[in-house]
């Protein structure tokens, strides 16, 4: 699953590039323009924040947040590395970011919300810091069907693994237009098998998370997905 393209790979310093775990590649679909503010929710070792900082241009901002430590090190290291200089990078809960609102055109994230027990209150965040017309482009990794209770269970066992927070899809729209988003628009999805339905179920790597027993990994076959999406945050009185 090609998620960059290999222009994209080039203005990527490795530092970013080695700890790249994403599902997406949200920057791409997220018609970044000159001058807007980005905000990254789980902005890890840099790669979407380096990404979205050229997309932006010098009049633009990124705003980096994660809420490891060790990560947003990383990340400054590739930022200046990039020689960007547009990028803040916040040690940060996405569920209370302390960020002001109404400040962001754009909020990013690539396979982290899936992650965070109360997603209602990472999506509400995103809102709260955006602009009225501002816009969300995620990826991230749903159900697309029900699975047994002691196999949830198993899976959450490891939470880091993407699995392991992952909610149902029809549940995962519900929490974003509770939110008060609206005009959802999916761009792609992609159904996770084999190889990678393994690596995302061990994200970020098997020496942070063990991975699943194969039999677990065999009954989700086919019902995990990842899925690439925008939505809106209304004007005053817009309808959706």
């Amino acid at each position: 699953m090609g998620l960059y393209s290999n222009d994209e790979l080039a203005v990527v310093p490795e530092t970013a590039l080695a700890l790249s775990r994403g599902c997406g590649n949200p920057s791409g679909f997220a018609d970044l323009r000159h001058g807007e503010v980005a905000v990254d929710f789980g902005c890890g070792g840099g790669m979407d924040v380096i990404l979205a900082a050229r997309k932006v241009g010098p009049h633009g901002r990124v705003i980096g947040v994660d809420f490891a430590e060790p990560m947003i090190e990383r990340a400054r290291q590739a930022v200046t590395e990039g020689g960007l200089q547009n990028v803040e990078l916040l040690v940060r809960d996405l569920e209370r970011t302390r960020l002001p609102d109404d400040s962001s055109d754009v909020v990013l994230s690539n396979c982290v919300i899936n992650l965070c027990p109360d997603k209602d209150a990472v999506y509400r965040e995103a809102f709260r810091i955006l602009r009225p017309g501002g816009r969300v482009a995620i990826s991230d990794v749903v159900l697309t069907e029900r699975i047994a209770p002691e196999l949830q269970e198993r899976f959450r066992a490891t939470w880091a693994g993407c699995l392991g927070g992952a909610i149902q899809e029809e549940e995962y729209w519900l929490t974003i237009k509770r939110a008060g988003f609206a005009g959802i628009r999916v761009v792609a999805r992609y159904s996770l098998k084999g190889e990678e339905l393994a690596a995302m179920a061990s994200c970020p790597g098997e020496e942070f998370t063990p991975p699943p027993a194969k039999e677990d990994l065999r009954l989700v076959e086919g019902k995990v997905a990842s899925v690439k999406f925008t939505a809106t945050k209304r004007g005053t009185g817009e309808k959706e």
